[in-house]
């Protein structure tokens, strides 16, 4: 096995669309996924703006982890929070340019084994994994399709890659882009401006994404939208109300000095009802289920 699958090394690593079918039943009964609660740990681990989105992304990955057979790569594995909450018990290993996130990742001791490489050069074997997660990584990654192409080589024939991503609809379903366009200003500059600063480089259209991930070698098998418009707006919101976190990020190396005392509780009602909403028609981000294809 590569050496990077089994520690930790501050070495970077070497070298159609589908119909949406959101699986929320096993065998007639209520899907594991439904019945355990993935908001209340995110409001104890994570500002506003993270937990609301992190929690219905972390139900969307659950419904299909039993599915997913082991090993599993994490494709952007950041700090490791997602998943500690969303795959506990899995074998799972990660993969993430950012030193700080990774060594954070690893006193998690959550994966398996840690990389710190680029997704344009994993630096694992072909048909290494058997299957592949990323969430709400791919928006942010240059080179795309290179990263694309390295996710399909290192998957076995068969294995499924799942992955959430940002949509053409973001910038556009802001809080600030709708307050700029209804006083008659340009609020599309405020939506350019807010993926600049998140360093979203790929928003792109259901149909463009399922067209990237084809052109790599992954036939999509289904794909969701999640997240509403108004859902949005509070999660534009709340970046503001909830920035003094960073400072408390930067001062302790947690987003919350004590978590059992958090004022995150008080948004929780509000939050319940954006976690457990039914999907709309389209959305600002979408959630994808791919596979690659058995020669």
């Amino acid at each position: 096995m590569n050496a990077c699958l089994k520690n930790f090394s501050a070495k970077r690593g070497e070298a159609c669309l589908a119909e949406r079918s959101p699986v929320t039943q096993t065998f007639g009964k209520p899907h594991p996924a439904m019945t355990r609660d993935y908001l209340r740990p995110h409001l104890y681990s994570l500002p506003i703006h993270r937990a609301m989105l992190r929690a219905v992304e972390a139900r969307l990955f659950a419904e299909i982890a039993p599915d997913l057979p082991e090993p599993i790569v994490d494709i952007g594995s950041g700090d490791g929070t997602f998943v500690q909450i969303a795959f506990p018990g899995k074998r799972v290993f990660g993969i993430d340019p950012i030193p700080a996130d990774t060594r954070e990742a690893a006193r998690r001791g959550v994966y398996a084994g840690l990389s710190l490489a680029s997704g344009a050069a994993l630096p694992f074997g072909d048909n290494q994994f058997a299957s592949a997660i990323s969430n709400c990584v791919l928006e942010h990654v240059v080179p795309l399709d290179a990263t694309l192409r390295e996710v399909a080589r290192v998957l076995r024939p068969g294995g499924q890659f799942v992955a959430s991503v940002v949509g053409d609809r973001f910038p556009q379903d802001l809080l600030g882009t709708t307050l700029l366009n209804t006083l008659g200003l340009d609020g599309a500059r405020y939506g350019r401006w807010f993926n600049a600063t998140s360093q979203h480089h790929n928003t792109l259209s259901a149909d463009a994404w399922s067209a990237r991930f084809a052109n790599a070698g992954l036939e999509v098998v289904s794909w969701r939208p999640y997240f509403s418009a108004a859902a949005l707006k509070l999660f534009d919101f709340s970046h503001y109300y909830g920035a003094p976190s960073l400072i408390t990020r930067k001062l302790t190396g947690r987003w919350l000095i004590f978590p059992p005392l958090t004022p995150n509780l008080l948004w929780e009602p509000i939050l319940r009802r954006i976690y457990t909403a039914p999907p709309g028609e389209d959305g600002p981000y979408y959630f994808f289920v791919c596979r690659k294809p058995v020669a």
